[in-house]
Protein backbone atom coordinates (compact mmCIF):
# COMPACT_ATOMS: atom_id res chain seq x y z
CA UNK A 1 0.00 0.00 0.00
CA UNK A 2 1.67 3.16 -0.95
CA UNK A 3 1.87 6.50 1.04
CA UNK A 4 -0.76 8.68 -0.09
CA UNK A 5 0.45 12.31 -1.52
CA UNK A 6 -2.20 14.21 1.24
CA UNK A 7 -0.61 12.10 4.36
CA UNK A 8 2.22 13.27 6.90
CA UNK A 9 4.87 14.95 5.59
CA UNK A 10 8.39 14.75 6.78
CA UNK A 11 10.10 18.61 7.89
CA UNK A 12 13.27 19.09 8.91
CA UNK A 13 12.80 22.70 10.91
CA UNK A 14 15.31 25.44 10.55
CA UNK A 15 15.40 27.68 13.43
CA UNK A 16 17.33 30.57 12.18
CA UNK A 17 17.15 32.40 14.90
CA UNK A 18 18.64 29.62 17.24
CA UNK A 19 20.93 28.31 14.50
CA UNK A 20 19.06 24.85 15.29
CA UNK A 21 18.56 22.30 12.38
CA UNK A 22 16.28 20.18 13.02
CA UNK A 23 17.50 16.37 11.86
CA UNK A 24 17.55 13.66 14.53
CA UNK A 25 15.33 13.60 18.00
CA UNK A 26 15.13 12.11 21.56
CA UNK A 27 13.86 8.71 21.81
CA UNK A 28 12.38 6.55 24.22
CA UNK A 29 15.01 4.35 25.50
CA UNK A 30 12.34 1.15 25.71
CA UNK A 31 10.86 1.85 22.62
CA UNK A 32 10.68 3.02 29.12
CA UNK A 33 3.75 10.48 40.85
CA UNK A 34 6.29 11.30 43.26
CA UNK A 35 7.50 7.89 45.69
CA UNK A 36 3.91 7.48 47.13
CA UNK A 37 1.85 6.62 44.20
CA UNK A 38 2.34 3.01 43.40
CA UNK A 39 -0.55 1.61 41.66
CA UNK A 40 -0.53 3.73 38.60
CA UNK A 41 -4.51 3.99 39.04
CA UNK A 42 -6.07 6.07 36.62
CA UNK A 43 -7.58 9.10 37.42
CA UNK A 44 -11.35 9.67 37.26
CA UNK A 45 -12.16 11.79 34.00
CA UNK A 46 -13.88 14.31 33.62
CA UNK A 47 -15.83 16.43 30.23
CA UNK A 48 -13.48 18.68 28.62
CA UNK A 49 -16.44 20.35 26.45
CA UNK A 50 -14.03 20.13 23.51
CA UNK A 51 -15.07 19.22 20.10
CA UNK A 52 -14.84 15.96 18.55
CA UNK A 53 -13.18 15.66 15.43
CA UNK A 54 -16.66 15.04 13.68
CA UNK A 55 -17.43 18.49 14.52
CA UNK A 56 -14.46 20.65 14.90
CA UNK A 57 -15.45 23.93 16.21
CA UNK A 58 -12.18 25.65 14.08
CA UNK A 59 -9.61 24.76 11.38
CA UNK A 60 -6.48 26.10 10.47
CA UNK A 61 -5.66 26.91 7.54
CA UNK A 62 -3.15 24.34 6.56
CA UNK A 63 -1.09 24.95 9.63
CA UNK A 64 1.53 22.63 10.49
CA UNK A 65 1.70 20.79 13.75
CA UNK A 66 5.06 19.85 14.52
CA UNK A 67 6.21 16.67 16.84
CA UNK A 68 9.92 15.63 17.54
CA UNK A 69 9.07 11.69 17.58
CA UNK A 70 8.23 9.13 14.97
CA UNK A 71 6.57 7.38 18.10
CA UNK A 72 3.24 8.90 16.74
CA UNK A 73 3.58 8.67 12.97
CA UNK A 74 2.87 5.52 10.65
CA UNK A 75 6.00 3.81 9.81
CA UNK A 76 6.93 2.82 6.61
CA UNK A 77 9.06 0.26 4.39
CA UNK A 78 11.88 1.30 2.49
CA UNK A 79 10.07 1.12 -0.45
CA UNK A 80 7.28 3.43 0.57
CA UNK A 81 4.57 0.77 1.63
CA UNK A 82 3.18 0.84 5.10
CA UNK A 83 5.03 -1.83 7.64
CA UNK A 84 1.91 -3.41 8.38
CA UNK A 85 -2.05 -2.57 8.67
CA UNK A 86 -1.84 -0.33 11.79
CA UNK A 87 0.63 1.49 10.54
CA UNK A 88 -2.10 2.54 7.12
CA UNK A 89 -4.95 2.71 9.70
CA UNK A 90 -3.08 5.50 11.39
CA UNK A 91 -1.99 6.66 8.02
CA UNK A 92 -5.92 7.36 7.73
CA UNK A 93 -7.06 8.31 10.77
CA UNK A 94 -4.73 11.25 10.61
CA UNK A 95 -5.56 12.27 7.13
CA UNK A 96 -9.02 12.24 8.53
CA UNK A 97 -8.31 14.34 11.46
CA UNK A 98 -6.18 16.68 9.29
CA UNK A 99 -8.56 17.42 6.84
CA UNK A 100 -11.44 18.30 9.20
CA UNK A 101 -8.96 20.32 11.29
CA UNK A 102 -7.27 21.80 7.88
CA UNK A 103 -3.93 21.03 9.71
CA UNK A 104 -0.81 18.69 8.46
CA UNK A 105 0.82 17.07 11.47
CA UNK A 106 4.60 17.13 11.11
CA UNK A 107 7.59 15.02 12.15
CA UNK A 108 10.14 17.89 13.27
CA UNK A 109 13.12 15.95 14.57
CA UNK A 110 15.21 17.85 16.89
CA UNK A 111 18.74 17.59 16.29
CA UNK A 112 20.64 17.71 19.29
CA UNK A 113 23.30 15.98 21.24
CA UNK A 114 21.80 18.13 24.28
CA UNK A 115 17.84 18.78 24.11
CA UNK A 116 18.00 20.33 27.48
CA UNK A 117 20.58 23.13 26.65
CA UNK A 118 18.57 23.46 23.41
CA UNK A 119 15.49 23.59 24.92
CA UNK A 120 16.82 26.48 27.56
CA UNK A 121 18.33 28.29 24.72
CA UNK A 122 14.98 28.22 22.36
CA UNK A 123 12.39 28.91 25.26
CA UNK A 124 15.11 31.79 26.52
CA UNK A 125 14.96 33.32 23.08
CA UNK A 126 11.21 33.15 22.98
CA UNK A 127 11.52 30.29 20.42
CA UNK A 128 9.56 27.29 20.08
CA UNK A 129 11.32 24.14 18.62
CA UNK A 130 7.86 22.20 18.20
CA UNK A 131 4.20 22.54 19.53
CA UNK A 132 4.44 19.39 21.74
CA UNK A 133 7.96 17.94 22.13
CA UNK A 134 8.63 14.47 23.28
CA UNK A 135 11.58 14.34 26.19
CA UNK A 136 13.39 12.32 28.72
CA UNK A 137 12.58 12.98 31.94
CA UNK A 138 16.43 14.54 32.53
CA UNK A 139 15.18 17.33 30.44
CA UNK A 140 11.42 17.71 31.55
CA UNK A 141 11.80 17.54 35.23
CA UNK A 142 14.98 20.30 35.29
CA UNK A 143 13.28 22.36 32.57
CA UNK A 144 9.81 22.34 34.85
CA UNK A 145 12.35 23.73 37.64
CA UNK A 146 13.62 26.43 35.31
CA UNK A 147 10.27 27.49 34.36
CA UNK A 148 10.67 26.79 30.68
CA UNK A 149 7.53 24.49 30.36
CA UNK A 150 3.73 24.57 31.22
CA UNK A 151 2.56 22.40 33.68
CA UNK A 152 -0.63 19.99 32.19
CA UNK A 153 -2.00 20.98 35.51
CA UNK A 154 -1.49 24.51 35.44
CA UNK A 155 -3.87 27.37 34.95
CA UNK A 156 -2.67 28.57 31.59
CA UNK A 157 -3.36 25.25 29.97
CA UNK A 158 -6.33 24.46 31.88
CA UNK A 159 -7.42 27.91 31.17
CA UNK A 160 -6.85 26.79 26.94
CA UNK A 161 -9.32 24.05 27.54
CA UNK A 162 -6.68 20.74 28.81
CA UNK A 163 -7.72 18.40 31.02
CA UNK A 164 -4.89 16.17 31.79
CA UNK A 165 -7.14 13.64 34.09
CA UNK A 166 -8.85 12.93 31.11
CA UNK A 167 -8.40 8.93 30.55
CA UNK A 168 -10.14 9.07 27.22
CA UNK A 169 -7.02 11.30 25.98
CA UNK A 170 -4.14 10.63 28.47
CA UNK A 171 -2.57 7.77 29.24
CA UNK A 172 -2.54 8.20 32.94
CA UNK A 173 -0.38 5.49 34.85
CA UNK A 174 2.53 7.29 33.01
CA UNK A 175 0.98 10.81 32.93
CA UNK A 176 0.31 10.87 36.81
CA UNK A 177 4.05 9.90 37.55
CA UNK A 178 6.17 13.02 37.20
CA UNK A 179 4.37 15.18 40.07
CA UNK A 180 7.34 17.54 40.87
CA UNK A 181 7.20 21.61 42.32
CA UNK A 182 3.50 20.89 42.98
CA UNK A 183 2.20 19.91 39.65
CA UNK A 184 2.73 17.57 36.66
CA UNK A 185 4.40 17.92 33.60
CA UNK A 186 3.99 15.75 30.47
CA UNK A 187 1.03 13.66 28.65
CA UNK A 188 1.26 10.98 26.59
CA UNK A 189 -1.02 8.46 25.10
CA UNK A 190 -1.60 4.42 24.53
CA UNK A 191 -3.66 2.63 22.04
CA UNK A 192 -2.97 0.35 18.70
CA UNK A 193 -0.82 2.85 17.47
CA UNK A 194 1.66 3.94 20.60
CA UNK A 195 2.17 0.92 23.09
CA UNK A 196 1.54 1.50 26.38
CA UNK A 197 4.30 2.15 28.57
CA UNK A 198 5.60 -0.81 31.01
CA UNK A 199 7.92 -0.77 34.05
CA UNK A 200 10.21 -4.80 34.95
CA UNK A 201 8.39 -7.40 34.95
CA UNK A 202 9.01 -11.49 34.74
CA UNK A 203 9.81 -14.00 32.09
CA UNK A 204 9.35 -17.14 32.89
CA UNK A 205 10.82 -21.03 31.84
CA UNK A 206 7.60 -23.09 32.36
CA UNK A 207 9.71 -26.30 32.72
CA UNK A 208 12.08 -24.76 34.97
CA UNK A 209 10.12 -23.31 37.33
CA UNK A 210 7.83 -26.80 37.52
CA UNK A 211 11.01 -28.50 37.73
CA UNK A 212 11.65 -26.48 41.31
CA UNK A 213 8.27 -27.68 42.35
CA UNK A 214 5.96 -24.91 42.06
CA UNK A 215 3.41 -25.70 38.74
CA UNK A 216 1.33 -22.51 38.58
CA UNK A 217 2.80 -19.29 39.03
CA UNK A 218 0.04 -17.60 38.13
CA UNK A 219 -1.78 -18.69 41.01
CA UNK A 220 0.94 -17.78 43.52
CA UNK A 221 0.58 -14.29 41.86
CA UNK A 222 -2.92 -14.21 42.18
CA UNK A 223 -2.84 -15.49 45.64
CA UNK A 224 -0.10 -12.69 46.47
CA UNK A 225 2.42 -15.85 47.22
CA UNK A 226 4.60 -14.36 44.32
CA UNK A 227 7.51 -12.92 46.77
CA UNK A 228 11.13 -12.61 47.10
CA UNK A 229 11.37 -15.65 49.35
CA UNK A 230 9.83 -17.61 46.54
CA UNK A 231 11.96 -16.08 43.78
CA UNK A 232 15.23 -16.84 45.56
CA UNK A 233 13.37 -20.23 46.18
CA UNK A 234 13.07 -21.43 42.55
CA UNK A 235 16.48 -19.65 41.39
CA UNK A 236 18.40 -21.75 43.93
CA UNK A 237 16.97 -24.90 42.78
CA UNK A 238 16.80 -24.51 39.25
CA UNK A 239 20.66 -23.39 39.03
CA UNK A 240 22.74 -26.45 38.51
CA UNK A 241 25.66 -28.15 36.83
CA UNK A 242 24.67 -31.09 35.40
CA UNK A 243 27.90 -32.18 33.69
CA UNK A 244 29.69 -32.09 36.26
CA UNK A 245 32.60 -29.71 35.07
CA UNK A 246 31.99 -27.60 38.05
CA UNK A 247 30.32 -24.69 35.99
CA UNK A 248 26.67 -24.14 36.48
CA UNK A 249 24.47 -25.24 33.08
CA UNK A 250 21.44 -23.67 34.46
CA UNK A 251 20.50 -20.24 35.94
CA UNK A 252 17.79 -18.73 38.36
CA UNK A 253 18.58 -15.49 36.87
CA UNK A 254 19.51 -14.18 33.51
CA UNK A 255 19.24 -10.42 32.68
CA UNK A 256 17.98 -8.38 35.90
CA UNK A 257 16.33 -4.67 36.10
CA UNK A 258 19.39 -2.85 36.99
CA UNK A 259 17.68 -2.65 40.47
CA UNK A 260 14.64 -1.61 39.40
CA UNK A 261 13.75 -4.84 42.20
CA UNK A 262 14.35 -2.55 45.03
CA UNK A 263 10.53 -0.91 44.64
CA UNK A 264 8.90 -4.25 44.65
CA UNK A 265 9.35 -3.47 48.58
CA UNK A 266 6.82 -0.40 48.43
CA UNK A 267 10.22 1.66 48.66
CA UNK A 268 11.98 4.23 46.55
CA UNK A 269 15.37 5.69 46.32
CA UNK A 270 14.31 8.83 46.70
CA UNK A 271 11.31 10.18 47.80
CA UNK A 272 9.28 13.43 49.61
CA UNK A 273 8.97 13.34 53.10
CA UNK A 274 5.99 14.02 55.56
CA UNK A 275 6.89 18.12 54.79
CA UNK A 276 7.26 17.85 50.94
CA UNK A 277 11.29 17.92 50.96
CA UNK A 278 13.12 15.36 48.65
CA UNK A 279 14.80 12.91 50.88
CA UNK A 280 17.25 9.73 50.79
CA UNK A 281 14.45 6.98 51.45
CA UNK A 282 16.07 3.53 50.89
CA UNK A 283 18.17 4.13 54.17
CA UNK A 284 14.78 2.82 55.48
CA UNK A 285 14.62 -0.66 57.32
CA UNK A 286 12.01 -1.46 53.88
CA UNK A 287 14.77 0.14 51.84
CA UNK A 288 17.77 -1.68 53.79
CA UNK A 289 15.64 -5.34 52.80
CA UNK A 290 15.24 -3.87 49.21
CA UNK A 291 19.50 -3.57 48.83
CA UNK A 292 19.28 -6.75 50.25
CA UNK A 293 17.62 -8.76 47.84
CA UNK A 294 18.97 -7.31 45.27
CA UNK A 295 22.54 -8.63 47.05
CA UNK A 296 20.90 -11.54 47.13
CA UNK A 297 19.72 -12.58 43.69
CA UNK A 298 23.06 -10.51 42.10
CA UNK A 299 25.43 -11.48 44.22
CA UNK A 300 24.99 -13.72 47.21
CA UNK A 301 23.03 -16.52 46.24
CA UNK A 302 25.28 -17.44 43.24
CA UNK A 303 21.81 -18.13 40.98
CA UNK A 304 22.63 -15.22 38.51
CA UNK A 305 23.85 -16.14 35.11
CA UNK A 306 27.29 -13.47 35.24
CA UNK A 307 27.28 -12.67 31.84
CA UNK A 308 25.89 -9.66 29.82
CA UNK A 309 22.29 -8.86 29.47
CA UNK A 310 22.18 -9.70 25.81
CA UNK A 311 23.74 -13.31 26.42
CA UNK A 312 21.52 -13.85 29.17
CA UNK A 313 18.28 -13.22 27.08
CA UNK A 314 19.46 -15.41 24.19
CA UNK A 315 20.21 -18.26 27.38
CA UNK A 316 16.95 -17.86 28.63
CA UNK A 317 15.34 -17.68 25.20
CA UNK A 318 17.59 -21.50 24.45
CA UNK A 319 16.33 -22.25 27.80
CA UNK A 320 18.91 -22.26 30.00
CA UNK A 321 17.54 -19.94 32.55
CA UNK A 322 14.45 -19.55 34.73
CA UNK A 323 13.73 -15.89 35.32
CA UNK A 324 14.52 -12.89 33.15
CA UNK A 325 13.53 -9.63 33.84
CA UNK A 326 12.31 -7.67 30.62
CA UNK A 327 10.03 -4.38 29.98
CA UNK A 328 7.64 -3.95 26.77
CA UNK A 329 10.56 -3.30 24.83
CA UNK A 330 11.94 -6.66 24.66
CA UNK A 331 8.94 -8.61 23.91
CA UNK A 332 7.12 -5.38 21.43
CA UNK A 333 9.32 -6.54 18.28
CA UNK A 334 9.01 -9.90 16.87
CA UNK A 335 12.93 -9.57 16.07
CA UNK A 336 13.48 -9.80 20.06
CA UNK A 337 15.51 -12.55 21.67
CA UNK A 338 13.16 -13.00 24.50
CA UNK A 339 10.21 -13.00 21.96
CA UNK A 340 11.84 -15.72 19.77
CA UNK A 341 12.50 -18.10 22.32
CA UNK A 342 12.43 -21.44 22.01
CA UNK A 343 10.37 -21.92 24.44
CA UNK A 344 6.73 -20.22 25.38
CA UNK A 345 7.85 -17.80 27.88
CA UNK A 346 5.10 -16.86 30.42
CA UNK A 347 5.18 -13.10 32.36
CA UNK A 348 4.64 -12.38 35.43
CA UNK A 349 5.02 -8.87 37.93
CA UNK A 350 7.42 -8.36 39.87
CA UNK A 351 7.36 -10.27 42.62
CA UNK A 352 6.54 -8.59 46.01
CA UNK A 353 8.90 -7.37 49.01
CA UNK A 354 7.65 -8.67 52.51
CA UNK A 355 6.93 -4.52 53.20
CA UNK A 356 4.74 -4.55 49.98
CA UNK A 357 0.66 -5.03 49.30
CA UNK A 358 0.60 -4.54 45.82
CA UNK A 359 2.27 -5.23 42.34
CA UNK A 360 4.62 -2.41 40.31
CA UNK A 361 6.07 -2.52 37.21
CA UNK A 362 8.90 -0.12 38.03
CA UNK A 363 11.63 1.76 35.69
CA UNK A 364 14.02 4.35 36.08
CA UNK A 365 13.25 6.45 33.40
CA UNK A 366 9.93 7.71 30.61
CA UNK A 367 9.26 9.78 28.17
CA UNK A 368 6.67 12.26 27.78
CA UNK A 369 5.03 14.74 25.77
CA UNK A 370 5.56 18.25 27.19
CA UNK A 371 4.94 22.25 25.93
CA UNK A 372 6.97 25.16 26.75
CA UNK A 373 6.37 28.01 27.67
CA UNK A 374 7.62 29.86 24.81
CA UNK A 375 4.72 28.44 22.80
CA UNK A 376 2.02 31.75 22.97
CA UNK A 377 -0.65 29.79 20.64
CA UNK A 378 -1.79 27.54 23.22
CA UNK A 379 -5.72 27.19 22.55
CA UNK A 380 -4.33 26.42 19.00
CA UNK A 381 -2.56 23.63 20.44
CA UNK A 382 -4.68 22.54 23.33
CA UNK A 383 -7.25 22.27 20.34
CA UNK A 384 -5.08 20.48 18.31
CA UNK A 385 -4.02 18.23 20.89
CA UNK A 386 -7.07 17.50 22.11
CA UNK A 387 -8.45 16.18 19.24
CA UNK A 388 -5.11 14.09 18.60
CA UNK A 389 -5.36 12.33 21.10
CA UNK A 390 -9.13 10.86 20.54
CA UNK A 391 -7.06 9.11 17.82
CA UNK A 392 -3.91 8.06 19.62
CA UNK A 393 -4.91 7.36 22.59
CA UNK A 394 -7.96 4.73 23.26
CA UNK A 395 -8.50 2.67 26.71
CA UNK A 396 -9.59 -0.05 25.71
CA UNK A 397 -7.51 -0.68 22.36
CA UNK A 398 -4.16 -0.28 23.54
CA UNK A 399 -4.40 -3.61 24.77
CA UNK A 400 -4.87 -5.07 21.53
CA UNK A 401 -1.42 -5.47 20.60
CA UNK A 402 -1.36 -8.38 23.74
CA UNK A 403 -2.32 -10.59 21.22
CA UNK A 404 0.09 -10.30 18.70
CA UNK A 405 1.82 -13.17 20.10
CA UNK A 406 4.22 -11.18 22.52
CA UNK A 407 1.70 -13.01 25.30
CA UNK A 408 1.75 -17.01 24.99
CA UNK A 409 -1.41 -17.06 26.81
CA UNK A 410 -4.44 -15.74 28.10
CA UNK A 411 -2.87 -15.99 31.63
CA UNK A 412 -0.04 -14.31 30.14
CA UNK A 413 -1.94 -11.29 28.98
CA UNK A 414 -4.19 -11.30 32.56
CA UNK A 415 -0.54 -11.01 34.32
CA UNK A 416 -0.25 -7.67 31.71
CA UNK A 417 -3.91 -6.51 32.27
CA UNK A 418 -4.65 -6.53 35.42
CA UNK A 419 -0.93 -6.85 37.30
CA UNK A 420 1.84 -4.84 35.45
CA UNK A 421 0.61 -2.74 32.73
CA UNK A 422 -2.07 -0.24 34.94
CA UNK A 423 0.76 -0.30 37.77
CA UNK A 424 3.80 1.45 35.95
CA UNK A 425 5.64 3.09 38.63
CA UNK A 426 8.58 5.38 37.92
CA UNK A 427 11.68 5.11 40.46
CA UNK A 428 12.94 8.72 40.31
CA UNK A 429 16.32 7.74 39.68
CA UNK A 430 16.94 9.78 36.16
CA UNK A 431 16.42 13.13 37.45
CA UNK A 432 19.72 14.76 37.04
CA UNK A 433 22.78 12.94 36.09
CA UNK A 434 24.27 13.12 38.98
CA UNK A 435 21.36 11.46 40.84
CA UNK A 436 20.88 8.95 38.51
CA UNK A 437 25.02 7.99 38.57
CA UNK A 438 25.15 8.09 42.54
CA UNK A 439 21.97 5.64 42.50
CA UNK A 440 23.35 4.02 39.82
CA UNK A 441 26.63 3.17 39.91
CA UNK A 442 26.44 3.61 44.08
CA UNK A 443 23.58 2.06 45.57
CA UNK A 444 23.03 -0.78 42.85
CA UNK A 445 25.95 -1.54 41.80
CA UNK A 446 27.83 -1.77 45.47
CA UNK A 447 25.23 -4.68 46.20
CA UNK A 448 24.45 -6.34 42.82
CA UNK A 449 28.73 -6.50 41.54
CA UNK A 450 30.95 -4.88 44.26
CA UNK A 451 29.84 -7.33 47.17
CA UNK A 452 28.78 -4.35 49.18
CA UNK A 453 26.57 -4.63 52.08
CA UNK A 454 23.21 -2.78 52.37
CA UNK A 455 25.00 -0.29 55.33
CA UNK A 456 28.45 -0.43 53.39
CA UNK A 457 26.48 1.37 50.33
CA UNK A 458 24.22 3.58 52.86
CA UNK A 459 27.18 4.80 54.75
CA UNK A 460 28.99 5.35 51.70
CA UNK A 461 26.58 7.02 49.39
CA UNK A 462 23.51 8.30 51.32
CA UNK A 463 24.82 11.74 52.12
CA UNK A 464 26.51 12.33 48.89
CA UNK A 465 22.61 11.60 46.96
CA UNK A 466 21.41 13.82 49.09
CA UNK A 467 23.75 16.49 48.50
CA UNK A 468 22.45 15.91 44.97
CA UNK A 469 18.71 16.05 46.30
CA UNK A 470 19.34 19.17 47.88
CA UNK A 471 20.96 20.67 45.36
CA UNK A 472 18.13 20.46 42.39
CA UNK A 473 15.47 20.67 45.03
CA UNK A 474 16.83 23.66 46.68
CA UNK A 475 15.94 21.86 49.82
Amino acid sequence: MKKSTRLISLLLVVLLALGIFAACGNTDPEDTTSGDNTTGEATTTADTGDVTTDNPAKTYDGYQFTINSDKFFPRYTETGEFQSETDANLADELLALEEALDVEFVLSKIESDDLLATLTTATMGGQMLTDVIYAHQEVFMPAAKAGYLYAVDGSELTAAGLDYADSTRWYQPTVTEVNVFGHYWGLDVASEYVSARTGYFVSFNHELVKSAGVDNLYQLVRDKQWNWETYLDIAKKVTKDTDGDGNFDYFGTGATAWGNEAVCNGVNYIQPDETGKWVVSIDTPAGVDALQFLYDMNYGTNTRCDEGSGTCRQMFADGFIAFNWCNMGHIQSTNEIIRNSNHPYGIVPMPLGPAATEYVSSHDDLNLLIIQTSNKELDRTVDILNQWALVMNDTEAYLDVLDDGRCNTEEDKEMMVTYIIPNFYLTMMEITEDIHDCIDSGFISGVSYYQMTPAQVIETYSSQLQGHLDAFFNN
